[in-house]
This record gives C-alpha cells, sequence and structure tokens, in this order.
C-alpha cells in the first residue's frame, strides 16, 4: 500500500509546481525568508507558489516542504541518468555517484514523509502531543536531508570526474541542501507560531 500512496503524494506535489511566472514577493513571504540562511533563494522559490494574500507560516513552510521534494526528485533523477551512464562505462567514479543516488532517494523518502505528517498536522483533534510528535518526525527526518546531501557531495572528494557533469550534480545536490535548510527554518517558524497562538487545537479557535 505504501509504494502506491508515495507517488499519489508526489503527482499531486507536482501538478501544483507545473507552472512558474513571475510574481510580485508578498512583505510576508520576504519577512519570514529572512530568518533562513538563504533568503534570496527562499524567496524566489516560494513567490509564484502562495497566495499573494496569505499570512499563514503553515501554508508558507508547506510551500517550502514542497519545493524541497520537487528539486530532490529532479535531483535523483538526474542521478539516476548519470549512474547508469557511468556504470555502461565501467568509469571508477561510478560508485560514488551510486552512493550519491543512494542517499538522495533516501532524502525522498524523508521529504515526503515529512509531507505526509505535515498533513497530519493539519487534523483539528490534534492534541499538544500529537503536534509535538509529529514535529519532531518533521524536524528529525528535515535534519537527516541536510546530513544525506552533504555525505553525497563529500563522496566525490578524490575523484577526478569534473567538467559539467560534476558541476551539474555539485550544483543540484546543494540546491537540495539549501531549499531544505530554509525548508527547516521556515517549519520551526511555523511551529513557534503554532504554540504562540494554539488553545489546545491545531490553529487559533475564536
Amino acid at each position: 500500500m505504501e509504494k502506491l500512496v508515495l507517488p499519489l503524494i508526489l503527482l499531486v506535489i507536482f501538478s501544483i509546481f507545473i507552472v512558474e511566472s513571475s510574481a510580485i514577493v508578498p512583505k510576508f513571504i520576504e519577512s519570514q525568508c529572512k530568518h533562513t540562511r538563504y533568503p534570496g533563494l527562499c524567496v524566489s522559490s516560494l513567490a509564484t507558489h502562495l497566495n499573494p494574500t496569505s499570512q499563514d507560516p503553515q501554508e508558507i513552510a508547506q510551500a517550502a516542504l514542497k519545493v524541497s521534494i520537487v528539486k530532490a526528485v529532479y535531483t535523483k533523477n538526474y542521478l539516476q541518468i548519470v549512474s547508469k551512464e557511468l556504470k555502461q562505462k565501467k568509469a571508477k567514479e561510478y560508485q560514488a555517484v551510486k552512493d550519491c543516488l543512494d542517499q538522495m532517494s533516501d532524502s525522498v523518502s524523508e521529504l515526503t514523509n515529512s509531507f505526509k505528517e505535515f498533513e497530519h498536522m493539519k487534523s483539528a483533534e490534534y492534541s499538544e502531543g500529537d503536534f509535538a510528535w509529529c514535529q519532531s518526525n518533521v524536524q528529525t527526518w528535515l535534519s537527516t536531508v541536510l546530513t544525506d546531501t552533504y555525505i553525497c557531495m563529500d563522496g566525490f572528494y578524490g575523484y577526478p570526474m569534473g567538467g559539467k557533469r560534476m558541476a551539474m550534480i555539485k550544483a543540484r545536490v546543494l540546491n537540495v541542501a539549501q531549499v531544505t535548510s530554509n525548508t527547516l527554518v521556515l517549519f520551526n517558524g511555523f511551529a513557534a507560531w503554532h504554540r504562540a497562538n494554539s488553545n489546545g487545537g491545531f490553529k487559533n479557535k475564536p
């Protein structure tokens, strides 16, 4: 059953991110992104995927998570192509790319798990204990993704593979790390907002 659920989740996420267009960046997005490590990337990756009138930290954090998933899936697919080519050529750098692919595959799973957990956190019936448990899970998975990406990049040290292909791999993996770093900060901001505004449910009740 799990094998069926994950692709459906990814399909929904990708359907939201198919079309990108220029957009005026709302002040709220800028104010949230300024707390991240990569604020410019944060703004540019979220501006076209959020309601311009949104003032909801939950919506921003969830959009950032979707961006991370899309970037990770694209990178995983690229690594699969490169890995297959290197294996056919019996290139010595194949193992490094294969190891990186394994790390990125883990990252896709961890990000998808985070998305599913975030969906569960929307339940109005959730207690603070339930919320804290889900929060911890998401934080752990996002932190693990950062570890995966740096392990991937470290694995290429000592290999002569260079040029455009190596630059492309490093750039894509680094981008996953950067957007996920931003996602973690935005998620933590949402969790803090929740604690400050909750009356026992998921959102502040009138």
